[in-house]
């Protein structure tokens, strides 16, 4: 009995540091979408779905744009996973805010 008490415990230490470094609230998800525009240039919302788990990308775009982010949207037709035709959004990084001067 105690050894299971011992390996429940490990295991939700285990699931408390996993959940410390993954964070799935608004703002860790605009920020995994920035970087994937940065780091890409574009980000469809199937790719921001699938690599990013980033459920509803068209909020946080919206999201980034509020905060002066100019982010152009193009329209076109992917596939998902089942080979379903979709119309999706891609998220193309034009330019970001000017930092304030100090």
């Amino acid at each position: 009995m105690a050894q299971n008490k011992k390996a429940a415990t490990r295991k939700s230490a285990a699931k408390e540091s996993v959940k410390q470094q993954y964070s799935n609230d608004a703002t860790a998800q605009r920020n995994r979408i920035l970087a994937a525009l940065r780091t890409h240039g574009s980000l469809t919302t199937l790719e921001a779905r699938r690599r990013l788990d980033v459920l509803h990308p068209a909020a946080r775009v919206m999201e980034l744009r509020d905060a002066g982010f100019l982010i152009s949207t193009v329209w076109s037709v992917d596939h998902n996973e089942l080979g379903s035709q979709h119309r999706v959004a891609r998220y193309h990084l034009l330019s970001e805010p000017q930092a304030e001067a100090l």
